[in-house]
């Protein structure tokens, strides 16, 4: 057996956990489309469609053309939403760089926000000025969203869209994100199994 592990080449490695993640990715797609799919049909997971004006607005201002002016570097809109969310996509177009776009939640029992509870924005690949942020079927009894960093920012807010369902095809869709973090875990994965495999064959050699 050891004498097998000695031919075991880098190249091996990368192949083996390369496949292992694709496998991965394949098989988190099947899942999340089905507990979703079983969610929706028993009420638990329910598409919504708001407004910037369903939000408490805090460091932000109301134009008279309905467009949105930031009054310091920490805007903030809240709402209280007791329900299971899987995703948030909203359209927001800015003045200037938005800067850090984050989402703060609280689930039952939580005293307020906090960073341990925190999920950053995306752009949407492909679609101009839409963002997303993927909640993973979270209980949530109250949402923060922190659309930029500073102040003198002027936005124009499209719908904020809870829960879009998605097509089969839509759980296996692949982002720069997902090209990034491929590439990382493949290294990082790899280069254990090889540190495991030169330990275990060092030591028995």
């Amino acid at each position: 057996m050891l004498n097998k592990a000695k031919t075991i080449t880098s190249k091996k490695i990368i192949v083996f956990t390369s496949i292992s993640l694709i496998v991965l990715f394949i098989f988190n797609g099947i899942a999340q489309f089905v507990v979703e799919s079983v969610s929706r049909k028993n009420g638990s997971l329910i598409e919504k469609r708001l407004t910037v004006d369903d939000f408490f607005c805090d460091g932000m201002k109301k134009l008279e053309n309905g467009e949105w002016q930031t009054t310091d570097n920490d805007p903030k809109m809240i709402i209280e939403e007791k329900q299971k969310i899987t995703s948030i996509y909203f359209y927001m177009e800015s003045s200037m760089f938005p800067g850090e776009m984050t989402m703060y939640y609280t689930e039952e029992g939580d005293a307020g926000f906090s960073e341990r509870k925190r999920i950053w924005a995306i752009p949407v690949q492909g679609e101009k000025n839409w963002y997303c942020i993927d909640m993973n079927m979270k209980n949530v009894t109250s949402i923060r969203i922190d659309p930029t960093m500073y102040r003198g920012n002027i936005i124009k807010f499209g719908d904020f869209i809870f829960n879009e369902e998605m097509s089969f095809i839509g759980y296996f869709e692949i982002s720069y994100g997902t090209v990034f973090n491929f590439i990382v875990y493949t290294g990082l994965i790899s280069s254990i199994i090889k540190f495991i495999v030169e330990i275990l064959t060092r030591n028995f050699d």
